[in-house]
């Protein structure tokens, strides 16, 4: 698979959205993350409450040990959105100018294709995973106090890399389905940002737990919003089985893919 991605590499390289994308989630997300927590931080200091309070504000912000993990992995999954959009162009690109054809002309055959897609996109699973961590590990040594708890949380990142190989499974799908740049990346956001959330809100405005099981929610609750107030929070849901449910959306993604692409002609 390692010759496969270098020459998926080889095709990227030169692109412009790529580097335009890609390099805005690796420069933005960083900057947006570090500048939010030093706002609110100095929001902290010049709270003027009692010192007791203020201790334990300090302690529930999300911006230290061990919460800025969970802090850092929420706000990635928003810019996130960025390489699910970058995939679906390097998808449908493939497609649209028929070079998939002549990959398998020149040799390959339908599963190397794939598997040549399936390695870049756990390319963009590593390299996203691993800045989490270090944008994480930087600011949380940069703001905190005390360093004693500081891996406690470390779980939110590996939660982070599931949502994100879910997220550009669900790309990969809809780029070899539709098959068109515009329409497919307009699909992903609506389901994304709308369908998705729509779904969530339907099964659980009656008090049921089955809204945490839609594709997306499933993984987005592994990772909740840091700053929602914990009276707020309705799932009772185990991490386990939200990771269970994840796996398997993902397995169900693959195989469409596989089956899809084995019996599809390339001609259209």
């Amino acid at each position: 698979m390692l010759n496969l991605f270098k020459i998926e590499w080889l095709k990227i390289r030169t692109y412009r959205t790529f580097w335009i994308l890609f390099l805005g989630f690796l420069v933005f997300y960083p900057i947006a993350f570090y500048f939010s927590a030093s706002k609110f931080m100095e929001s902290l200091s010049y709270s003027g409450d009692l010192q007791e309070e203020l201790l334990k504000r300090m302690m529930d912000a999300p911006f230290v040990f061990p919460r800025v993990w969970l802090a850092a992995s929420w706000m990635g999954g928003l810019f996130f959105v960025l390489i699910g959009m970058l995939f679906i162009l390097l998808i449908t690109n493939e497609v649209q100018y028929r070079t998939h054809r002549q990959n398998i002309i020149d040799g390959w055959s339908r599963m190397d294709f794939l598997k040549a897609k399936f390695s870049l996109l756990l390319f963009f699973v590593l390299v996203s995973t691993l800045l989490i961590f270090l944008v994480g590990l930087l600011v949380g040594v940069s703001f905190s106090s005390s360093k004693a708890n500081m891996f406690n949380g470390v779980y939110y990142v590996g939660y982070f890399a599931l949502m994100a190989t879910l997220y550009l499974m669900l790309a990969f799908l809809i780029g070899i389905l539709v098959k068109r740049t515009g329409l497919s990346i307009i699909i992903y956001f609506t389901i994304v940002c709308i369908v998705d959330n729509v779904l969530w809100l339907i099964f659980t405005l009656k008090g049921s737990q089955l809204g945490y099981f839609m594709p997306l929610e499933a993984v987005d609750s592994l990772v909740p919003n840091p700053f929602k107030p914990k009276i707020m929070e309705r799932r009772t849901v185990e991490d386990y089985a939200l990771i269970i449910a994840a796996v398997a959306y993902i397995s169900v993604y693959a195989y469409v893919i596989i089956n899809y692409f084995r019996k599809t002609d390339l001609k259209t």
